[in-house]
């Protein structure tokens, strides 16, 4: 179970193009964090962050087995890309839709245009899968193993063999805030050592950035 944990996975994978239009809709919503707290995200992404997480919950209650990725781009648009099977993708397309229109009804996002399409990985090279599969395999068990004891964590996203950022809703004043951070980057080590992850290649390539709530390195 997922929830309250929005997933995106491989925004950084270069050359899949099926997931081109997934890199597109986050540029909006990403920005190079340092370690002198330079800010993940402007006070306008600040504001849809908490939005978009409740699409991707809402989402998930209803279809718990579903493949998709939510974004937002600086075209209004608010992004939904489900990696399933045409069929399955067709039968669901509404409902997703109206769901997230649901959920932005009265939000920041109210005027944002709400755009469902299928992912397609179909044909991407058996090199691409790979990664796509590992760094599903690395967000996943991440995300299952943190949730259990840290109520601060959030979205968690990886680019391949490069970086682990993992959003939380520490607070800015929190006196303790670089503590938890070291706490969970430690945790997260374990996990990235773990039995779980042998497969994973290239572990230790992974650098690992905890952000507050206002999206500055904390860690």
């Amino acid at each position: 179970m997922l929830k309250r944990i929005m997933i995106i996975v491989g925004i950084l994978i270069v050359g899949i193009a099926a997931l081109s239009l997934l890199i597109k809709s986050l540029e909006a919503d990403t920005a190079v964090a340092n370690k002198e707290g330079k800010p993940l995200f402007t006070k306008k992404e600040e504001l849809n962050i908490p939005i978009l997480n409740t699409v991707t919950e809402k989402i998930h209650d209803k279809y718990k087995g579903l493949k998709f990725v939510v974004g937002s781009d600086p075209k209004n648009e608010l992004n939904i890309q489900v990696q399933e099977n045409e069929d399955y993708f067709n039968s669901v397309k509404k409902d997703i839709e109206s769901i997230a229109k649901s959920v932005i009804k009265y939000s920041t996002l109210k005027n944002y245009t709400v755009v469902v399409k299928r992912l397609d990985l179909s044909f991407i090279t058996e090199e691409q899968k790979n990664k796509h599969k590992e760094l599903l395999l690395l967000t996943n068990t991440l995300a299952e193993n943190l949730k259990e004891d840290y109520e601060v964590i959030g979205n968690i996203n990886t680019a391949f063999q490069e970086s682990i950022t993992i959003h939380t809703s520490i607070k800015d004043s929190n006196k303790d805030a670089h503590k938890l951070a070291i706490e969970i980057e430690e945790t997260i080590n374990k996990i990235l050592h773990s039995k779980e992850l042998n497969s994973v290649s290239h572990i230790d390539s992974y650098k690992i950035k905890i952000l507050n709530a206002k999206g500055k390195v904390v860690n």
